[in-house]
């Protein structure tokens, strides 16, 4: 009879590996580095992003809309391509420059704006009446740059009873 011995049973084998993943783990979070957006060439690490009004009448629903806000950003490098969003009711980013016809880029001195006139955006199912973030995103990477907020509000085709939300002004 022939005995065999094995030097590494099944529960040693468990505690090995599971050591070695956790072991593993640590490693990985130890020597990760979670810095955001840098300053790489993609960004100057002082971007600025402006809405004026930051407040503007929107009425949902309708065909076309003339209201307008100006976007206005700084401290962006020069020549820099970027993508200004916003969500619409879905939940899906628009860029806002594209529906003004702009190519939205960073002068010389790492500025832009430009007047974004609501157009379509009012259409039912695209745009709502709400609290919104316009992002402004690099172009070639999508990383986010700067935000700015936009009070969405339906100051002209509220009736005279209707409660107005809170991130309204009037």
């Amino acid at each position: 009879m022939i005995r065999t011995h094995s030097l590494l049973s099944p529960r040693f084998a468990l505690v090995i590996l599971t050591a070695a993943v956790l072991m593993g783990l640590a490693l990985a979070a130890a020597l990760s580095t979670n810095t955001g957006v840098r300053a790489d060439g993609h960004s100057s690490g002082t971007e600025t992003l402006v809405v004026t009004p930051n407040e503007a009448d929107f009425v949902p629903g309708t065909r076309s809309s003339r209201t307008s806000v100006w976007i206005y950003g700084s401290g962006f490098n020069p020549g820099q391509s970027v993508l200004i969003l916003i969500a619409d009711q879905r939940g899906v980013a628009t860029d806002v420059g594209a529906l003004s016809g702009i190519d939205v880029a960073a002068n010389d001195e790492g500025a832009f704006g430009f007047e974004w006139t609501f157009g379509r955006f009012t259409r039912t199912g695209v745009g709502g009446e709400g609290m919104e973030s316009v992002w402004a995103v690099d172009a070639g990477s999508f990383d986010p740059l700067a935000s700015a907020p936009l009070a969405l509000c339906n100051l002209s085709g509220r009736g005279e009873d209707a409660e107005v939300p809170s991130h309204c002004s009037a």
